[in-house]
């Protein structure tokens, strides 16, 4: 085939979409197909070459294919890897330099991919992104480099390449129906016959795993065993026109899938993400076509085959580069300067460490070593070691933990009144700290997090507390609310897919429920079906039915569930805090009236009750903006949790009882 250097212009294009998308760009909402487009080009070029060493030789060099890709992949991955590690080592947030801690190992192991979803991290998680986030396609890549050569090498021994395509079109077809049936399962998790990955999100398994993302790579794959048209002489004659035409239709299609996809849409991965190979994989064969003129001519260009060709280092380094400038917001004055530093390090990386390395400079240097180079190899360990004991040390981060100590005191006179309220005529309460501590779930949005993590000392002889929160969630599984703050969106349908069931699983064994929301039930709500305008009839209905849903999906634990009264908020701007201070949080009224609704919806249950928080947060200013209670004026560290504590703790102690 040789060199296709309108393949390095496709690859160019799909980059610029990705970069873009990365920069947060509402008009970009379907970049991330650009990686789609790389998994076709990667699958097509890789089989090609084993084919041609196949009909070469008659066989595959499986060591030499990957020592090849390890010179092409391994130098620019693990300077990008050192140099970032070294950045947060020295002037990385704690939250980074946790994440890093995490993640490091994954992606040098290039399994990047798996440890997301396994380990619960939603690729579309609120807050600071992680630095490495983005190498869940590399491990993908890499995962395929590993295990198709060996596949191929075995197909092909029975020496009949048509089998292989059959049955590479039999795994097309069971990636797709894999990735159907995963979608068609909805907002609940993951479960199923793979134990491992019982309760994984489906939009993050879909979006992440090797297996539902290898439809490119196999389409490729197989496209390579029928389509070599160099071999024919007539091809070469062949009119350019349709083939012309045919790329002018594939890049529109690819283009309009680039603006207008959404990537948590429930369209998107039983037909959209197939489609986009498919398109992907037509332009792949018109490239190498030898009589497509046009479409050689126009993905030829100079720029665009120097950009394809730095596409892999481009990509590796925008993501942390964009993360650290804070250029991933749609802002044009942040998303320039770190899109310009990207293309100078990629630059820096492509000149002196990608080609210098594939071209065999790392072996010649190391052959003209006469004896062991201890001075460059002891250095390289002490750096190693060094890093390494740091970031063994790394504490876990959560920006929602912190505050001073504090201790917990179960007052005697509130709880005997609770107590003596709720007893029946002939019943006997002691009005006195259970004997046994209490199971207590704690359900809700980010507010119940923060209250679940910051126990105060104590606590845990009355209270045995389990979190059970979803960050960035109320009780919807789709749409997002609207502010005042045009700046600002957000989409439950990315994080809250499985929030009821997740709900009903956190409340088997519990004694009580302690349901906590507020800080996202104060919006307008765009859904499918329009804007429902916060306060009107409409809201109120979608509101009350949903919690309702999440309500029933605990009943059946036996649990008691209790409402707990939304609090005034006082938000500011806080460092860490992945949501700026909302006009809406800060209006008393707002909140008042989801009070009202979360009154009236447990007046209307008997396994259900409203339990009034501190007097505190709307009536005492000194306490509801102290910033020591409440870190962003919104959720609590240790202080604001105890006040909660201590003002509730009569009555779950008497729903206990």
């Amino acid at each position: 085939m040789g060199y296709q250097p309108g393949l390095d212009g496709l690859r160019a294009l799909s980059v610029v979409a990705v970069i873009l998308y990365h920069g947060g760009f509402s008009w970009m909402h379907g970049g991330f197909f650009g990686v789609e487009v790389f998994f076709v080009v990667s699958g097509y070029l890789i089989t090609m070459l084993l084919i041609e060493e196949h009909d070469k030789t008659g066989g595959v060099s499986l060591s030499q294919f990957w020592i090849r890709r390890a010179r092409r992949l391994f130098p620019a991955l693990f300077t990008m890897l050192a140099a970032i590690a070294a950045w947060t080592a020295v002037f990385g947030t704690a939250e980074q330099t946790s994440q890093l801690r995490s993640d490091l190992p994954w992606s040098i192991l290039y399994v990047n991919n798996w440890a997301q979803i396994v380990g619960d991290v939603p690729y579309f998680q609120p807050g600071d992104p992680p630095l490495l986030r983005h190498l869940w396609s590399l491990a993908v890549e890499e995962q395929w480099y590993v295990v198709w050569p060996l596949v191929f090498t075995f197909l092909l021994a029975g020496k009949r390449p048509d089998r292989v395509v059959r049955w590479l079109l039999v795994a097309i077809v069971a990636v797709m129906a894999l990735t159907w049936w995963v979608q068609r399962g909805g907002p609940t998790p993951i479960d199923g016959p793979i134990g491992f990955l019982d309760g994984a999100d489906r939009v993050n398994f879909n979006y992440l795993s090797t297996i539902t993302r290898s439809g490119g790579l196999l389409m490729g794959a197989a496209a390579a065993f029928v389509w070599r048209p160099w071999r024919s002489e007539a091809a070469f004659h062949a009119p350019s026109r349709g083939l012309d035409i045919a790329t002018g239709v594939g890049l529109g299609l690819l283009t309009c899938c680039f603006v207008a996809a959404e990537l948590t849409a429930d369209y998107l991965y039983p037909w959209l993400l197939a489609f986009v190979s498919l398109v992907s994989l037509v332009l792949v064969l018109i490239v190498v076509h030898p009589a497509s003129a046009g479409t050689r001519f126009l993905l030829s260009q100079p720029v665009l085959v120097e950009v394809g060709k730095r596409s892999y280092g481009w990509y590796l380094w925008h993501w942390p580069i964009f993360v650290l400038m804070g250029a991933t917001t749609g802002q044009w004055s942040r998303f320039l300067p770190a899109f310009v530093l990207s293309i100078a390090i990629a630059e820096v990386s492509y000149r002196f460490i990608e080609e210098p390395v594939r071209r065999g400079a790392l072996a010649d240097w190391w052959s003209r070593q006469r004896q062991f180079p201890v001075a460059p190899v002891g250095a390289l360990s002490v750096v190693l070691l060094a890093l390494g004991g740091f970031y063994w040390q790394v504490d876990d981060f959560d920006v929602a933990a912190g505050g001073d100590d504090v201790e917990f005191v179960l007052d005697a006179a509130p709880l005997a009144s609770v107590v003596s309220e709720a007893a029946a005529p002939d019943a006997t309460m002691p009005a006195v700290a259970p004997a046994e501590p209490i199971d207590v779930t704690i359900v809700g949005d980010s507010q119940a997090h923060s209250l679940a993590i910051n126990l105060p000392d104590g606590i845990e002889d009355t209270f045995d507390i389990t979190d059970r929160a979803l960050d960035g969630c109320s009780v919807y599984d789709h749409g997002s609310v609207l502010s005042e703050r045009t700046s600002f969106s957000n989409s439950f349908a990315s994080l809250c897919p499985n929030w009821s069931a997740y709900w009903g699983e956190g409340a088997q064994g519990a004694d009580v429920v302690l349901v906590v929301l507020g800080a996202w039930d104060v919006f307008d709500l765009q859904q499918d079906d329009g804007t429902y305008v916060f306060g009107t009839p409409e809201w109120d209905a979608l509101f009350t039915a949903n919690l309702n849903e999440g309500l029933d999906a605990m009943a059946p634990s036996g649990a008691r569930m209790a409402l707990l009264e939304a609090a005034c908020m006082r938000p500011v701007e806080a460092e860490g805090a992945g949501v700026p201070p909302l006009p809406e949080r800060a209006d008393d009224a707002r909140v008042a009236r989801v009070n009202d609704l979360l009154r009236s919806v447990a007046d209307g249950r008997a396994d259900t009750t409203f339990v009034e928080g501190p007097d505190e947060w709307c009536a005492d200013e000194v306490i509801a903006t102290d910033l020591g209670y409440r870190w962003d004026g919104v959720h609590v560290y240790k202080p604001g949790a105890n006040l909660i504590y201590e003002t509730i703790a009569p009555n779950l102690v008497a729903l206990a009882g």
